[in-house]
């Protein structure tokens, strides 16, 4: 399809059309010159299909869209062109540029680490979830999630998604059309034996976080890439082992090492999404689990400081350059139940005496890790035990302190010794005590019940 120089909109509005964005299995989306907006032209060949996508575009103008990480249909277009103008978010890239190094790049690790390694793959694809699973949780369907129409923040020092491409959404309760991208569409959609699902988005979801922490397609493995394209579409199907099955006919040798960046329970959830889950839908991880656990597995990352990769905290070296593993700071969460609490006087905190015990033993829900010269934000998810992502508190481990900033209101410091050291309003720095930082920080009164940061310091490797 060659794009037009300019398009209308239905407001009368003439949008002159710039570089392409992304390309679907649906459409393109094109950047609107000198404007913050984008226009996705729909490939309409019929008349009768051109009328059903204006019919699907005026549903999705009523869908209830408010408050989520979309980018917004703001206008449809006039015939002759299918299409609509939406929202573009500046600063930002499609998902695409972290699944396969431009050309010239030689050194492919490189520039891995230099898009922000494993640990920024880990919560970027956290937040794509959490962005599929709000759309679930409203009862719609993407339907045809792709690298092209997922978009995330340019600086690597960010995090921010948006989803861009809505003209394919509709509710849970309806079957849709059999729309989907070439290799990201559900077994059950290319096969035509089923239609877009929750479950089919949390396939193709699954696909694009395999491809963007190991850079290669779960289902194509070299006898396939190599071979007929029957083989292909026989993968696809569903109708082969995926690339780590135990039966090994669809072995890949390229690739990232998946223990190098998955952790053991992402490993359990891309084989049972692409092994049982690939003939039954209903094995597969929702898009809300691969949420929690990418967004765990994140949390137990750290930075090298010799070459900056990001590598999982249980690993003695870094698997990128073999430095030693530096000290570190775990940032655990535990929960404070007044109930359980021994006060010795008004406002004081007996040190862990009103901490929930599991199993006799006190154990947080959730934990995160920090190296030297690594600053973190911990958000609602940790610190309240939430879905938020409002970040509450900062965290900056250097040798010998960690200095603490409170990002919200109701923090308050306490010592070891369970004296209360009073709300906690501004940047403070805690110096470490051999092998210990002997400080909580809770997030609620002694009163309430409230989760507690508890900060422990782990030496690095010998």
């Amino acid at each position: 399809m060659t794009p037009p120089q300019q398009v209308t909109s239905i407001q009368g509005i003439r949008y002159r059309l710039g570089a392409e964005l992304g390309r679907g299995g649906q459409g393109a989306v094109f950047a609107v010159e000198s404007e913050r907006l984008a226009v996705k032209l729909l490939h309409g060949r019929s008349p009768q299909l051109r009328e059903r996508l204006r019919d699907q575009l005026a549903m999705v103008a009523r869908l209830p869209l408010d408050g989520l990480a979309i980018a917004r249909p703001v206008d449809q277009l006039r015939p002759p062109h299918v299409g609509y103008v939406m929202e573009l978010f500046t600063g930002m890239v499609p998902l695409r540029s972290l699944l396969q190094p431009p050309k010239g790049v030689r050194e492919v690790t490189q520039w891995y680490l230099d898009g922000g390694g494993m640990g920024r793959r880990l919560r970027l694809l956290a937040h794509v979830a959490e962005a599929v699973s709000a759309l679930h949780g409203r009862g719609l369907v993407y339907a045809d999630l792709s690298p092209h129409n997922v978009f995330v923040s340019e600086s690597t020092e960010d995090y921010e998604v948006r989803l861009i491409d809505v003209d394919n959404l509709h509710p849970a309760t309806t079957t849709g059309h059999l729309i989907y991208t070439p290799r990201y569409g559900a077994p059950e959609v290319v096969c035509e034996t089923g239609f877009p699902s929750t479950l089919g988005d949390a396939h193709t979801f699954a696909v694009l976080a395999f491809e963007t922490l190991a850079l290669l397609h779960p289902l194509l493995g070299d006898e396939v890439r190599d071979g007929e394209p029957e083989l292909e579409e026989r993968a696809l199907r569903g109708e082969l082992p995926w690339i780590d099955a135990p039966d090994d006919r669809n072995r890949s040798s390229d690739g990232i090492p998946r223990d190098l960046v998955a952790s053991p329970v992402l490993q359990r959830d891309f084989q049972t999404a692409f092994g049982a889950g690939l003939s039954t839908p209903d094995r597969r991880p929702g898009v809300a689990t691969w949420a929690e656990h990418l967004h765990t597995a994140a949390d137990q990352t750290i930075v090298c400081p010799s070459c900056s990769g990001s590598y999982y905290v249980v690993r003695d070296v870094c698997p990128w350059c073999n430095a030693r593993r530096p000290d570190c700071v775990f940032a655990s969460a535990l929960l404070w139940d007044p109930c359980h609490a021994t006060q010795q006087r008004t406002g004081a905190f007996e040190v862990d005496a009103g901490l929930v015990k599991r199993d006799g033993k006190v154990r947080p829900f959730s934990r995160v890790v920090a190296s030297i010269r690594q600053s973190i934000k911990l958000t609602e998810r940790v610190t309240h035990g939430t879905s938020g992502s409002s970040p509450t508190l900062l965290l900056e481990f250097a040798q010998g302190r960690v200095t603490v900033k409170p990002l919200c209101k109701g923090v308050i410091l306490i010592s070891s010794d369970g004296k209360k050291r009073g709300a906690l309003k501004q940047a403070v720095d805690l110096q470490i005590v051999n092998t210990h930082i002997p400080y909580r920080i809770h997030f609620g009164e002694s009163n309430e019940l409230h989760r507690v940061i508890r900060l422990d310091l782990h030496k690095g490797a010998a």
